[in-house]
């Protein structure tokens, strides 16, 4: 792969990233955490969080403050909400190719990046913003720069290590240290590096990760006092292991497995042989490196053990296996890896195919068009580079054309049934406030995003009498739009709205004929 290919490669990963980043947000976390960034830049208060105007105690403050900063400097939209979480996973990116090369080849480093940029989960987490994706930038930088420290002992590497993990523990907590720290300490106990613990500098990293987590540490005793550190600093994430955080699932220990598996397609299978390649290496002890098959099983098995589990909560190693997939593809010397993996992107790119030509016909022919060009593109890769250079280039190609696909045609019509998003621009747009515009039984946080305020919940036809009139608008749903209707409150007009929880995609929304069952209706009745 040319320097030239690569810089093309990443201006594709950018231009898929920007064609996402105007999408309404999604329901429930990422819409939460936007309309509280919006509340702290509209109350000037950056120490103490609150979500409807109480006190919050969930996630620390660093993905508000970058956010509400974004809205401060470009105004309040879905761009500005995303754009600090996006250049985290940039940084993401650049932090991969570095690690990598600290150890392997540039086209080796070049690969985990793109592989890390191609995947379906770079896609996803550049699109639903949680706090995750900043993580993930922020421990594969800490990762590489902790790494380039053992073994250069730069000083500006230990800062820039520290700076990656106190970023980390602003945004998910402890993981943000302990996700890390597993990776270097279990390089440094493999490969014998103890020698690191006897240069003292490593004490003023530590001193850095303090001295970044004073202004948060403030506001969490200000506003919760020694519960709010003790939550932030063992229940958030330690928490979910022993079972005293109250978040709890059903999941088995083995619920992540069958994550790898999608999120890093279309390059799953040459991930699967770079993990049981490195597992081999450390048996043998021949490895060149640890940190990475380290802090892969080490967070894999940590995150396994949470009582409660979440899709994302995998990001934070997917740059790591990245790095593995990558070098797993420049050594593989089997044909039948490359057949299988081009039987992976063919039915990949059919499904997508699939997605946007029978799910979501209108509007789909340029995108489909646009697949079709970058397969012919693919080819002419291939039969200019015979070899598994151009394999790599034409995959990365076509998945960029599905990443295209997806995130300029295919969420676009998914979101149109978030109806709590719907309505909240419906409100904006025709200027009701807080006391002209209720919720009946209804509420979400992408209602009061783009309403722009909380909006009130009213829980009966009793309480419904007391602010139902001229210039008031009702939100609500089939059963109590009957029961307003009955108690005689008829409205002048209504609005209908199609509602289905997006971020829980099934094939009951896939399929087109089905789906009529699948959404329930929500109402705007305007008195």
């Amino acid at each position: 792969m040319t320097q030239r290919s690569f810089h093309f490669a990443i201006a594709g990963i950018v231009l898929v990233t920007i064609a996402g980043a105007g999408l309404d947000v999604m329901e429930v976390d990422a819409a939460q955490y936007a309309g509280m960034s919006r509340d702290m830049l509209a109350s000037d208060n950056w120490t103490k969080l609150y979500f409807r105007g109480h006190d919050y105690l969930d996630k620390p403050p660093l993905l508000f403050w970058l956010s509400a900063l974004s809205f401060k400097l470009f105004g309040i939209s879905n761009w500005s909400y995303k754009l600090p979480s996006i250049l985290f996973a940039f940084l993401g990116l650049v932090a991969t190719y570095r690690f990598t090369l600290l150890y392997s080849s540039r086209e080796v480093a070049r690969s985990a990046s793109l592989m890390f940029g191609g995947s379906a989960a770079f896609l996803l987490m550049t699109n639903d913003v949680r706090c995750d994706t900043i993580l993930t930038g922020s421990v594969m930088t800490a990762i590489w720069a902790g790494a380039a420290w053992i073994e250069q002992r730069r000083w500006w590497q230990l800062g820039v290590c520290a700076m990656a993990i106190g970023a980390g523990m602003l945004v998910k907590g402890p993981m943000g240290i302990m996700a890390p720290l597993l990776a270097l300490i279990g390089h440094i106990a493999f490969a014998k590096r103890w020698d690191v613990f006897r240069d003292a500098r490593w004490l003023i990293g530590i001193l850095v990760i303090g001295i970044l987590l004073i202004p948060m540490c403030i506001g969490l005793y200000e506003q919760h006092g020694i519960q709010g550190l003790r939550f932030y600093f063992w229940e958030q994430s330690f928490g979910r292991i022993t079972g005293e955080n109250r978040w709890k699932d059903d999941s088995s220990y083995f619920y992540f497995t069958h994550e790898v598996l999608w999120q890093m397609l279309p390059w799953t299978i040459f991930i699967l042989v770079g993990i049981l390649a490195s597992v081999k290496e450390v048996v043998e002890r021949t490895a060149r490196e640890y940190f990475t098959i380290s802090g892969i099983v080490l967070v894999f098995v940590a995150i396994s053990l949470s009582h409660f589990k979440l899709p994302h909560y995998l990001y934070v190693i997917l740059p790591l296996l990245a790095v593995l997939g990558a070098r797993a593809w420049h050594s593989a010397r089997s044909a039948w890896l490359f057949r299988t993996h081009g039987i992976v992107v063919i039915l990949v790119w059919s499904l997508t195919v699939v997605l946007a030509a029978w799910s979501f016909p209108n509007g789909s022919v340029p995108f489909i068009a646009l697949m079709l060009i970058l397969v012919v593109v693919a080819v002419l890769i291939l039969h200019r580079m015979a070899d598994r250079s151009g394999l790599f280039l034409a995959t990365f190609w076509i998945m960029m054309g599905i990443g295209i696909t997806v995130n300029g045609h295919v969420y676009p019509q998914i979101l149109h049934y978030q109806a709590n998003a719907q309505a909240g621009k419906w409100a904006a747009e025709n200027g009701y406030d807080r006391n002209h515009f209720f919720g009946m039984h209804l509420s979400g946080t992408a209602l009061d995003l783009y309403a722009g305020f909380p909006v009130k919940w009213i829980s009966n036809v009793g309480e419904a009498n007391d602010v139902i009139g001229p210039g008031v608008a009702v939100y609500t749903d089939v059963i109590h739009r009957e029961q307003l209707i009955q108690a005689g409150f008829r409205p002048k007009s209504e609005v209908v709205l199609q509602n289905y929880e997006v971020q829980l995609m099934g094939f009951d929304m896939i399929d087109p004929i089905k789906r009529y069952k699948a959404v329930e209706a929500r109402f705007i009745l305007i008195y």
